[in-house]
């Protein structure tokens, strides 16, 4: 007995699309996403510093705020690479890590959040960060940051713009992320050396 037509054409679908799919899924794109980690060293105490450390969400330019990473090559070309992307959008993972950074920085006894707050709960000083660029260059990556400091009446107490520059060990997404975090952590000690110091005056 002949089988339905339509019997034999659901076998030979069946059949070419399993031969179709291991193929697919071998030489499939791979896909992957990025976070920031503290990298400043953790610091047990620290004298000088506010009883509490507020981290105002970070700004960074469009261009920046993109799901796929987009990096400068110090001109006019920004790559914006298809295949990685943030975990979350960049701002977050700038003003988590940073929170993150400057509580190894400050020791236990200085509280820090991140904001923004409600009334009274504005802590007696605030970080504003903005990043302006993060190039890649000769296995370089240079981040331009300015960021300023606040008290508890919005005034400002200090101010700061600076280009960090570190080398990336190797030539791969993960190690330019590593290097990225490892400035960050970097800022971060600045913000606490800077208070530090005013408070030694």
């Amino acid at each position: 007995m002949i089988p339905p037509l339509k019997v034999v054409l659901t076998t030979l679908c069946t059949i070419i699309m399993v031969s179709i799919l291991p193929g697919c899924s071998s030489g499939g794109t791979v896909y992957k996403d990025y976070a920031l980690v503290a990298a400043a060293p953790v610091v047990a105490a620290r004298d000088g510093l506010p009883a509490t450390l507020g981290v105002f969400p970070v700004s960074v330019p469009g261009w920046l705020d993109r799901g796929n990473i987009t990096l400068s090559d110090g001109g006019v070309v920004l790559r914006t690479y298809e295949n990685d992307h943030w975990g979350e959008p960049l701002p977050e993972l700038l003003t988590q890590a940073m929170v993150e950074n400057l509580r190894r920085q400050a020791g236990s006894k200085t509280w820090v959040s991140s904001g923004p707050w409600v009334g009274n709960q504005r802590p007696a000083v605030v970080v504003f960060a903005n990043v302006q660029s993060i190039i890649a260059l000769q296995q370089q990556l240079q981040v331009s940051v300015a960021w300023t400091l606040q008290d508890s009446e919005n005034q400002v107490t200090d101010r700061q713009e600076k280009v960090y520059t570190l080398a990336v060990n190797g030539s791969s997404m993960q190690e330019k992320i590593v290097t990225l975090s490892q400035v960050w952590g970097l800022v971060a000690e600045d913000v606490v050396n800077t208070l530090v110091q005013k408070a030694s005056m």
